[in-house]
């Protein structure tokens, strides 16, 4: 199928792995030219090395996303390279589990800043750039948890604010043609949930198990589907919303989460 994206440009943030990766291994074999953001430049460069050697067009750069004087010139560069920005992801996230009247206010408010405040800013640094040719994507990845809790706090309120400021930027921008949709991940394998100190680390020691079986566990118990997704399976999704063929959808907060939300809106 021809989603109709090949020479279109993508800038991606959490680029170095998990979904951000996926999404842009799946946009580069469309034939987007990509621009990757992350603050792992290690994993970064690794990920572009391994575009590059199936030809896609590849733009680096190690950026604290929180901090706007790492993050505009990239995107200058990024203008200066390719001609445009079409295309924005925005990933960049982190979460662990917390006690709600434990949890850091210095803790709440960082991670604001990296998942609302960061990607609040970035759509209205980039956005200009898709206003001038009069098509646009913008992309936020929300979670399911921004819908029903899930016992973090932080994250929780943060995605769910992340979906009603996709919600206010869709209709702002509909008279550019620029859509903007949210995808509502539920457990994925990713570092967020596999990595050291992680929430698989996190909920083994509470349930006094092994990593790999307290992420079975939970999966048995509150995954409809009965198992994790795959970043691959996110990825997926957010290269239809980019495409043409998503023309008529905006505003939107799409569940992939093997039918854990049970609400009807």
């Amino acid at each position: 199928m021809d989603l109709g994206l090949k020479g279109k440009v993508a800038f991606i943030t959490g680029a170095a792995g998990g979904i951000g990766k996926q999404t842009a291994i799946a946009l580069g074999a469309e034939g987007v030219n990509l621009a990757l953001c992350d603050i792992n430049r290690e994993a970064l460069e690794k990920t572009a090395a391994e575009l590059r050697e199936k030809g896609v067009k590849v733009l680096t750069g190690q950026a604290d996303v929180t901090k706007a004087d790492q993050t505009v010139p990239f995107e200058e560069r990024t203008v200066a390279e390719f001609g445009r920005i079409d295309i924005l992801i925005n990933d960049a996230g982190t979460g662990r589990l917390s006690d709600p009247m434990e949890l850091p206010e210095k803790e709440f408010r960082r991670n604001m800043d990296l998942m609302l405040y960061a990607p609040i800013r970035l759509i209205k640094e980039i956005a200009p750039y898709m206003q001038k040719g009069k098509w646009g994507r913008i992309i936020n990845v929300s979670s399911m948890f921004g819908k029903q809790p899930g016992g973090l706090l932080d994250y929780d309120t943060i995605k769910a604010s992340v979906i009603m400021v996709t919600k206010d930027f869709s209709n702002y921008f509909a008279k550019d043609n620029i859509l903007v949709n949210a995808v509502c991940p539920g457990p994925i394998r990713t570092r967020l949930w596999e990595a050291p100190g992680q929430l698989g680390e996190q909920l083994a020691k509470i349930l006094g198990k092994t990593v790999d079986e307290a992420i079975d566990f939970y999966a048995a118990s509150n995954i409809p589907l009965g198992r994790y997704g795959k970043p691959e399976e996110v990825a997926s999704l957010i290269t239809f919303l980019a495409s043409d063929k998503a023309e008529y959808i905006t505003g939107q907060a799409i569940n992939i989460d093997g039918g854990m939300v049970k609400a009807v809106v």
